[in-house]
C-alpha cells in the first residue's frame, strides 16, 4: 500500500485501486457484499470510500489460521469411532 500521508481522506475507486492493489471490480464486489460490505458513499456518479474506513474494514477481514490437525483428528474419530 502507498503511504497514508500521500492519500486523501476520501478516495474514488480509481485511487483506491492504486492504494489497495486490487481491481476496481473487486472493490465493487466488496461494496455490494450482502454481509458486511465495504462502506462507500455515492456522490453523483462517483463512489467514494474513506481511507481510514477502508483500512479498518480490511483489517477486520484478516485471514484466520486454521488448526488443520484438529479438523483431521475430528474427521478420523467420526469415521473410525472412539474405540
Amino acid at each position: 500500500m502507498i503511504s497514508e500521508q500521500s492519500q486523501p481522506e476520501w478516495m474514488d475507486l480509481k485511487a483506491l485501486t492504486r492504494y489497495a492493489c486490487v481491481s476496481e471490480r473487486t472493490l465493487r464486489e466488496w461494496i455490494h457484499l450482502a454481509i458486511n460490505p465495504l462502506p462507500a458513499t455515492q456522490v453523483g456518479v462517483k463512489i467514494l470510500v474513506r481511507r481510514k474506513t477502508f483500512d479498518q474494514w480490511l483489517e477486520n477481514h484478516r485471514l484466520k489460521s486454521i488448526d488443520v490437525g484438529c479438523i483431521v483428528d475430528e474427521m478420523v474419530i467420526g469415521v473410525m469411532g472412539t474405540n
